[in-house]
């Protein structure tokens, strides 16, 4: 894998993250508040991870 093929991963991953995210409240109902929070934290650490990564691929 090329390193322009990994960022592009990432991009797509962080954009599924970020759909996911933008979805995840028609779910509170079947979830609860908990569960989303839950969710929602993990999903916004993932994508803080993903950055990180990111910037350190582009050095």
């Amino acid at each position: 894998m090329t390193l322009e093929e990994g960022l592009e991963l990432i991009e797509n991953y962080k954009k599924g993250l970020h759909k996911f995210l933008e979805l995840l409240p028609e779910q509170s109902v079947q979830l609860g508040p908990e569960m989303i929070q839950t969710l929602t934290m993990n999903s916004k650490n993932e994508i803080k991870n993903l950055e990180s990564i990111e910037k350190a691929l582009k050095r």
